[in-house]
């Protein structure tokens, strides 16, 4: 890598820091995003959480909402991502919103959040592995050692390269929304119009039990559409291609969402699902009615397609977090070493391995410890997770509001008033709501009791962009500090 002093003032990066280009086109990058969602075991595991402890049958609604709000937020997303390609996008964005040392605190919040994501992606895949294992094949696995020996294959499959990745990801995909489109098919058509009648309650239901929860969950299946930008160097015309995944990636997440909601309640009639959704048995809920209205055998392919969905957003979420090692290694925030990539693939190989070995070491701890995968491992990284990726997405709106509002009018930029204000403006608003109800509903997501724990659970997230600002700050200060936007890899 050379150095920040060179006469152009931008900062260039040898081919041996090369991702690929031009590697993803649309439909392959929707496929990387939606994978992260992971639609068949989020619907499993999350739509009874809804309706069992946040507002009932308004579960449907709770999805439409929060899609909305995440459209505002696209908008200001999509409109810097026409005019910046970066694999630390939430890094990059904020710094040219709001300034290198703000960028820089944002992108040591998205290293943390995206490489706790992977713990819990990977606790809770050898949950659901070794659980399913054992149904369909009767072997008896310690969910740590499968999420160990797990790591070695994510790692595998990441080092393959983006667009290995992304068949993979968009096979998984396409066999999950299958089973989510063809249960949701046959309960309305063996239910008939009976089945919407089920959801004449929800907008009264909107307001009752705890909404605010229920929003939170209905924002946690979301998790992941925002990493279409994460790609960017690596997509096919990222000025067109990104925005165009980031849309179809909200919309589609809120259709399946919506559908799986509105099938399971109109199955069980709105009396059943909620006292169902209650019950420790709740994640099989979806299961049941596969087998009941799909049979026997299309209720044993879920479940080897719940252990793919799982392993699928498994390896989304440790591409993501591989990315953004290898933006800050590039970017010298980091040791260089991480911005090495694969000579032939162009895969950031020495980034995968670093984040691979972190999140196995992770796991492992909790594993030593007796942390359960679910309960306590998954469940309190989800939670930092969700705080983590709901902070940058308040800082982006920001920093996009001040981005467009700065270039109005210039040739290429929007110079429209719901573009450049109304949208990241409102965005701004209904997050930062969003992010004082994930907060106070903090010990509902870590299913944690103990107010000191999740007072310091909640803290962690503002301690480590504190602590990223600090860092900024010093490097500034010593002339150390880059700006994302004058990185320039050589093809």
């Amino acid at each position: 890598m050379s150095s920040l002093g060179e006469a152009d003032g931008r900062r260039d990066v040898t081919a041996s820091t090369e991702l690929k280009r031009d590697a993803l086109g649309v439909p392959s990058l929707v496929f990387v995003a939606l994978a992260a969602v992971a639609p068949l075991a989020a619907c499993a595991a999350n739509i009874p959480l809804i309706v069992g402890h946040g507002n009932g049958i308004a579960a449907p609604l709770d999805f439409v909402l929060v899609g909305a709000v995440l459209l505002l937020f696209s908008v200001g997303f999509t409109a810097m991502s026409r005019h910046m390609a970066n694999a630390g996008a939430f890094y990059a964005y904020v710094s040219e919103g709001l300034g290198r040392r703000a960028g820089a605190a944002a992108g040591y919040v998205a290293l943390f959040s995206y490489n706790v994501l992977t713990v819990c992606t990977s606790a809770m895949g050898g949950y659901i592995l070794s659980n399913n294992l054992s149904m369909e094949l009767g072997l008896e696995l310690p969910w740590w050692a499968i999420s160990l020996v797990g790591w070695a294959v994510i790692w595998g499959l990441g080092s393959l390269g983006i667009e290995a990745g992304a068949r993979f990801l968009g096979v998984t995909l396409v066999l999950e929304l299958a089973v989510v489109v063809l249960v949701a098919g046959a309960v309305l058509a063996q239910e008939g119009l009976s089945a919407l009648g089920a959801l004449s309650g929800a907008p009264a239901a909107a307001l009752e039990g705890s909404p605010g929860l229920g929003t939170v969950f209905a924002f946690a299946c979301y998790l992941g559409f925002e990493a279409t930008a994460d790609y960017g160097e690596e997509a096919r015309d990222p000025a067109r291609t990104v925005p165009v995944a980031t849309y179809a990636a909200v919309v589609v997440v809120a259709l399946v969402f919506v559908s799986a909601a509105v099938a399971m309640i109109a199955s069980l009639g709105p009396a059943e699902i909620v006292r169902a959704s209650r019950l420790e048995s709740a994640g099989t809920i979806l299961h049941g009615i596969v087998v009941e209205r799909l049979g026997e055998g299309v209720g044993h392919a879920y479940n080897w397609l719940y252990m793919v969905s799982s392993v699928a957003c498994w390896l989304s979420a440790h591409n993501a977090a591989s990315r953004y090692l290898y933006a800050f290694g590039r970017a010298g925030l980091l040791p260089a070493a991480l911005a090495r990539t694969h000579a032939r693939r162009k895969s950031p190989f020495v980034a995968g391995v670093v984040q691979a070995l972190l999140g196995a070491l992770v796991v492992g701890t909790c594993a030593a410890a007796g942390l359960s995968p679910y309960a306590q491992t998954g469940a309190v990284a989800s939670a930092l997770a969700c705080v983590g990726i709901m902070l940058l997405e308040v800082l982006l709106s920001l920093a996009a509001l001040v981005y467009l509002r700065r270039h109005r009018g210039e040739p290429g930029f929007p110079g429209g008033l719901f573009i450049t204000t109304v949208a990241p403006a409102l965005s701004v608003a209904l997050l930062g709501v969003m992010s004082v109800l994930v907060m106070s509903n903090l010990p509902a997501l870590t299913e944690q009791d103990s107010p000191v724990l999740n007072v310091a659970l909640g803290l962690l997230v503002p301690v480590v962009a504190v602590a990223g600002y600090a860092l900024a700050c010093r490097r500034a200060a010593r002339g150390e500090l880059p700006d994302p936007a004058t990185i320039r890899v050589e093809s």
